[in-house]
């Protein structure tokens, strides 16, 4: 099993939201998390819960597992 380091779903998260052409703003607005951390989340130093995982998740359109990197 892969092991998770955070920083995969930093790239990830970047990655996708770039991918949907969303601002760091939008996907705060739409996932229910504030601006701050999403910017959090981007540059590692943050990692959400399983709940606010799956709302980025489905503003998104990806899996988990995409995130995550697995």
């Amino acid at each position: 099993m892969k092991k998770y380091d955070g920083f995969s779903l930093a790239t990830n998260l970047r990655v996708q939201r770039a991918k949907s052409d969303m601002s760091q703003g939008e996907l705060a607005q739409r996932a229910g998390v504030s601006m701050y951390t999403v910017q959090k989340y981007e540059d590692g130093t943050m990692t959400p819960g399983a709940d606010k995982l799956f709302a980025m998740c489905e503003v998104l359109g990806c899996t988990p597992n995409e995130l995550l990197g697995w």
